[in-house]
């Protein structure tokens, strides 16, 4: 009997300490060589990472974010007069790798070979276009997005690893409200889940909820709905989304010119992406543009992995082991989120700004 009531006080014990285990988690940022701001972030494995952004930016570290090398895209016009943007980026390992701009010219470009050369693999004409995430199920199937144009959304596939993109019939999407669009400050408005679950966050337009598309049969057909909790304007919206499954997952957004607004950042849902509510509790402490689902390290090796929630912005990061509530992680600003195989957690943002999410008292690489 006393054994037992020992036994229940050790693990009440236990799940209590491991529910605050992600608070003694710190940021280790490393030294990226660039000043430009990193919008685009992929992390492969441990070693592996790829970032873009502001300047035609693409830089890649094969060792653990110790040294990294900026990778020069060509592609462009001989005088380099562009102002070209990168927002978004993929890649499967240190060698072949994708990165879509944002504004125009509106082009995906590839890379087999580390960056040393590049290919267009999809160019749309229209000054319209203005692509937002770009994001795949497995090695061959991927989806993209841009703003509307002529009404409707582009939303580009492809079935060949990205070697050739095409549009979605337009025919068969959800009409787009005057002034909707998506926003692409981390590449994570978009969101895949296998087999063939696709969310896609908007904001924009003139007041009222922010709304979802998503597909189940993989683009084939999609629908439309509201997420109340998040407000919109031309500034405002979701701007991020992330499932722990096919049914849980979590938005994250608000105002970006208002940093440390939290009124109308976060929604919940439990379908889907049918419905979608407010955290029972708290919520991150202002404007979020990306959110990830992870299961982090701890930094105790016998106790594993925890599942949790990581939000970031300009203005500090906030993590959750639920959703429904809310803690600081750190007043450090990024703009995007990424998960390695293994479960690290990567931060990029402005100034060049990227870090590694590690036990406060662990040694650094």
């Amino acid at each position: 009997m006393v054994s037992r009531y020992y036994f229940l006080v050790f693990l009440i014990s236990f799940l209590g300490v491991t529910e605050n285990l992600f608070a003694f988690q710190e940021w280790q940022v490393v030294d990226t060589g660039t000043d430009a701001s990193l919008r685009g972030l992929i992390v492969i494995d441990d070693q592996v990472a790829w970032a873009c952004g502001s300047k035609g930016t693409v830089i890649r570290t094969v060792d653990g974010g110790s040294t990294w090398t900026k990778h020069n895209v060509t592609g462009f016009s001989e005088t380099g007069t562009e102002v070209i943007e990168f927002r978004s980026i993929h890649a499967w390992d240190s060698q072949e790798v994708l990165v879509a701009t944002a504004g125009q010219p509106a082009r995906i470009m590839r890379s087999l070979n580390g960056g040393v050369d590049w290919v267009c693999v999809y160019e749309h004409p229209s000054p319209q276009a203005f692509l937002d995430g770009m994001r795949f199920w497995d090695k061959q199937r991927g989806l993209a997005f841009s703003d509307p144009v002529d009404g409707k959304m582009l939303i580009l596939k492809t079935d060949n690893g990205g070697g050739s993109w095409s549009p979605i019939d337009s025919q068969g999407l959800p009409s787009m409200e005057k002034g909707e669009a998506g926003f692409a400050a981390s590449n994570s408005s978009l969101v895949l889940y296998s087999p063939g679950n696709a969310w896609i966050g908007l904001g924009g337009t003139d007041g009222g909820e922010s709304r979802v598309f998503q597909t189940q049969d993989g683009g084939r057909s999609w629908a439309v709905y509201a997420v109340p909790p998040i407000a919109r304007n031309e500034s405002s919206g979701i701007f991020s989304i992330a499932f722990q499954d096919v049914r849980r997952g979590i938005a994250v957004g608000g105002n970006y010119r208002l940093d440390s607004d939290a009124s109308s950042n976060i929604a919940i849902t439990e379908d889907g992406g049918l419905h979608w509510r407010q955290p029972n509790v708290n919520r991150p402490r202002g404007f979020r543009s990306s959110i990830v689902f992870a299961k982090a390290p701890i930094g105790l090796t016998w106790w594993g992995y925890q599942a949790v929630w990581i939000a970031c912005g300009p203005s500090g990061c906030d993590w959750s082991t639920d959703g429904e509530t809310w803690e600081s992680l750190s007043d450090i600003g990024f703009h995007a989120l990424s998960v390695s195989a293994q479960g690290a957690v990567w931060a990029s943002g402005a100034q060049g700004r990227v870090a590694k999410l590690r036990p406060s008292n662990s040694p650094t690489d």
